[in-house]
């Protein structure tokens, strides 16, 4: 039973009337230009607050009971200007004062702020509300947090205006090109305390807003569904509640035009999204908003701007964009060898076979089982990957066993590089796997050395090719510091025990974690407690992971870095695994996330479930993953928890063979669910593999196009058409880049989709039939089909699909040419070596068609042995192609119906043309 409070309005409203001087500064050449608006806050909306109880398990998943807290800050003092505006070399400074009315509503008001406003660039603008004194816990400025720009002066010719009022104090950021307002705090609190902040956006009614993740749910926001809190917890993928990573980011659609912005804050918050605007309460550090504002101002566009900030998405290998498979239980290395044989046996491609904490000897990072995973004979199972071109990689979790006879322990211990108690001196020891376990501090000046050695050492003994970190929310079975003076001991897992030995174990927990106090010295905050609660899945915001009142270096709490921990993680990790193999990419993949972590890792979506609404849930998870760049990103395909079905795990099969990231995992004491256990999954998962990898080229050039500009490798369709309103909300049909479109299966029983397609013509990839859209078309699709288009005005450059990454790109190139009904087509290819971080050279080579003439221009910088072989063309009725001169036949293909002309060896270190005619 879950005690619940429901807020009918969760922030407070207010009306504009005449009686304050509001200032506008546009940051045209710097010049501030001030005029009269009356504003004065004449009314305020109280909040009802309600009490009731709910039995969680009878919600429906898509209507979760929401814990929402009260609204409290009707009637805040709020702030004015005093003193007036200072310019400044990037912008603005604004002097915050407080102004008489309500205080100290969840902590202690804090009474002179200080607002800075720099005009990063033309789109992005940056505007920080913080306390002058600086005691406030700010995102580190570094990898572990989010490296800022260095900014040495405003920049010019805007996108956008900042407009301020002086008393109440509010702002609004205005788009130039049409007035529109995009974020707007007028009439609205502003809350700033020690450990409460609150600020309110207008936005339209049923706002079209994407993004506040990490959530399981719709992609689009929408005002049910409406509260977002961000506290990363260990839980298994529960709809519309706080999960593994966060997110305090958006980008919002309004008539086609779209802007963005990021609150750059660690701390724990619950966003609410409700009709006509966006509340954050936030339960400490400071309010660091930035806005991205592009020309044009187009969702892609959006994501850019936000990836220039954060950081460009991982580029891959390309082994890393093969076929991914694992599960936890496998129980020994012979059944893990036979699953690689399966694969073989079957012809369905695997490029990378995994192994979960199984392998390890008592669940002990960099250790071996010697009964059932013996080194020796884990080695050569990575040696026959090797030699057959896949590939090997294991799980690695942060918690390090206490046990005095374990190694990577005593050397963290010696280093002193563990999380301390909130005495700074005893090491916190929370348990895991493993029994009572130590966590690393990622801020610890000599961890990233304590990670490096375990982590080398490690990888060097079997050759290992990548590294998969789970558990780094962190997750601890227990609450608080359960594992002092019980080093060598065993506890039992808390969920094999009885209830109420449970329930005893659990208050025991509870008082000795209360017995070490409620904050920490020098601090006044009531860091296990705060007065303000946000909507925490877990109840207490240290159940099942590391007390908030623990001390990270530097006596930094863990409330003020937690939903950082996992991200820092990410970097270190990165960084150690870089020394194990220098200048070759990184395969890293973690659970837990924050703004950032795609320039380190990849993600997937965690512990799912082998039920229909998490197979359609997981396209907007991934979209939102994107849209976050994180362009390495995927879910466990067929589910993690419980058994799936043979028609579940078809479908999904289908589905997953095109995410970003792509691997089939289930769990320990569920159904084995390997695509070749049932015949029709596994001709439908050869299928779907064999458009994904015969794709490969145009992939890895979307996952290039990740690493540089920072558009997402899968896409929603209202990004790619945002002016396409049937698109606001879809997401089940998603684009491949701005070519492909997939239109999935996800309903039971289901044999067909109501399919919608955007402008333009669109070709079915099996057998070439046109599509003239927009419109709307039932798709029919046997369990073995997923349906696949390829959008007219298209150029895709193609292999011939085999059952390695590497097979396949020593096959001729392609190129499948989709006219639009003007005859025109373009695309793109980029080559390099497929896996070094340093290129000696690349090649980015644009293709276009038009009358008939095809041409490849470009940058060939790197030396390209495989040739263009053959081209086919889809909307065209070509009976002859000229290359050198020389004249080459076309067929008509029976299947696609395209016209094919192949039989030449075209060179890709230069320019070229193909005539047809």
């Amino acid at each position: 039973m879950t005690n619940c409070r429901l807020d009918i309005n969760a922030g407070s409203g207010g009306k504009a009337e005449e009686g304050k001087a509001t200032h506008s500064l546009s940051g045209n050449n710097g010049t501030i230009t001030t005029y009269y608006k009356m504003a004065k806050l004449s009314s305020i909306l109280v909040a009802i607050v309600l009490s009731f109880t709910v039995v969680s398990a009878e919600l429906p998943a898509a209507a979760p009971g929401i814990v929402v807290n009260p609204d409290v800050s009707s009637g805040a003092a709020g702030y004015h200007v005093k003193g007036g505006a200072q310019r400044t070399k990037t912008g603005l400074h604004l002097p915050l004062t407080l102004n008489n009315g309500k205080k100290n509503i969840f902590g202690k008001t804090i009474d002179k702020l200080s607002v800075d406003v720099s005009f990063d660039s033309a789109e992005r603008l940056h505007v920080k509300i913080a306390d002058t004194a600086g005691k406030q816990y700010l995102v580190p400025n570094s990898p572990l947090g989010l490296e800022r720009p260095k900014i040495s002066h405003a920049a010019s010719h805007l996108n956008y205006d900042f407009h301020y009022t002086e008393k109440p104090f509010s702002f609004k950021v205005v788009r130039k090109s049409d007035k529109e307002v995009l974020f707007d705090t007028t009439g609205q609190p502003l809350v700033f305390e020690d450990q409460y902040l609150e600020l309110t956006t207008k936005v339209p009614d049923n706002a079209n807003i994407y993004g506040f993740g990490e959530l399981t749910g719709e992609y689009r926001r929408n005002n049910h569904a409406n509260v977002t809190t961000m506290w990363a917890r260990d839980v298994a993928d529960p709809f519309y509640q706080n999960q593994y990573g966060t997110h305090p980011s958006y980008t919002e659609i309004r008539d086609g035009k779209a802007h963005g912005a990021l609150l750059l804050n660690s701390h724990g918050m619950d966003v609410f999204t409700m009709t006509g605007r966006i509340t954050y309460k936030v339960i400490g550090g400071i309010l660091d908003f930035y806005f991205f504002v592009p020309e044009p101002a187009t969702p892609n566009s959006v994501v850019r701007a936000y990836t220039d900030l954060v950081g460009k998405p991982i580029m891959p290998a390309q082994w890393m964009l093969g076929w991914h498979q694992c599960r936890y239980g496998y129980h020994d290395i012979e059944e893990v060898d036979t699953v690689v044989e399966e694969y073989r046996k079957n012809k369905i491609p695997l490029e990378t076979m995994w192994t979960d904490i199984d392998y390890m000897d008592r669940t002990k990072d960099f250790t071996f089982d010697p009964i059932n995973f013996p080194i020796s004979k884990v080695k050569d199972l990575t040696s026959k990957l090797h030699s057959r071109d896949q590939h090997y990689v294991v799980m690695i979790d942060p918690a390090i066993s206490t046990n005095t006879s374990y190694e990577p322990y005593s050397r963290g211990h010696e280093l002193d590089i563990f999380l301390k108690l909130n005495d700074y001196k005893t090491e916190l020891q929370g348990q895991v796997w493993p029994g009572y376990t130590a966590f690393p501090d990622w801020w610890h000046p000599k961890v990233q050395e304590y990670w490096n050695y375990e982590v080398t050492n490690f990888m060097k003994s079997i050759q290992l090719d990548g590294v998969w970190i789970d558990m780094n929310e962190p997750s601890s079975f227990c609450l608080g510091s359960c594992g002092t003076g019980k080093r060598n001991e065993v506890p039992a897992y808390w969920w094999t025990l009885p209830t109420d030995e449970y329930n005893t174990l659990h208050a025991e927990w509870e008082k000795n974690l209360n017995a070490l106090g409620t904050g920490v010295p020098g601090d006044t905050r009531n860091l296990l407690y705060p007065p303000y609660i946000i909507n925490n899945g877990a109840g207490n915001l240290s159940e099942k992971t590391a007390p908030t009142t623990s001390l990270h270096y530097g006596r930094i709490p863990h409330y003020d870095l937690h939903n950082l921990y996992g991200h820092a993680e990410s970097h270190v990790t990165n960084q150690a695994i870089q020394k194990y193999r220098p200048n070759e990419r990184v395969f890293l993949l973690t659970r837990s996330q924050f703004a950032g972590t795609g320039k380190n890792a990849g993600h997937w979506t965690g512990d799912n479930t082998s039920l229909w609404e998490y197979l359609k849930e997981s396209i907007a998870a991934i979209l939102q993953m994107q849209q976050m760049g994180i362009a390495l990103s995927g879910a466990d395909v067929c589910g993690f928890n419980g058994n799936t079905t043979m028609e579940l795990c078809a479908r999904w099969q289908e589905l997953g063979s095109f995410y970003p990231f792509a691997r089939n995992h289930n769990s320990i004491g569920m159904i084995s669910q390997e695509p070749y256990v049932w015949p029709e999954v596994a001709e439908g998962t050869r299928k779907a593999l064999a458009v994904r990898y015969a794709m490969m080229p145009y992939m890895y050039t979307l996952f290039q196009e990740a690493n540089t500009v920072g558009t997402g490798v899968w896409r929603p369709l209202i990004f790619e058409f945002p002016n396409d309103d049937t698109f606001l909300a879809e997401d089940v049909q998603f684009m491949m880049g701005d070519s492909v479109l997939i239109s999935p299966i996800v309903e039971e029983n289901a044999t067909s989709i109501h399919a919608k397609f955007p402008t333009g013509v669109w070709y079915d990839w099996y057998n070439g039939k046109a599509v003239n859209g927009p419109t709307t078309k039932t798709l029919h699709a046997d369990l073995t089909t997923i349906p696949v288009h390829v959008r007219g005005g298209s150029i895709l450059p193609l292999k011939t699909p085999e059952m390695t990454i590497t097979a396949t790109y020593a096959t001729p190139y392609e190129l499948l040419v989709a006219l639009d009904k003007n005859g025109k087509a373009n695309g793109r290819l980029y080559i390099d070596d497929g896996h070094s971080i340093e290129q000696d050279g690349t090649s980015s080579i644009n293709f276009s068609i038009s009358h008939g003439k095809l041409t490849a221009k470009g940058s060939f910088g790197y030396h390209e042995k495989t040739k263009l072989e053959k081209v086919s063309v889809l909307g065209g009725k070509y009976r002859h192609a000229v290359v050198d001169k020389k004249i080459y036949t076309l067929r008509k293909d029976a299947t696609t119906g395209a016209y094919v002309a192949s039989g030449f060896k075209i060179d890709l270190n230069k320019a070229f043309t193909v005539n047809f005619y």
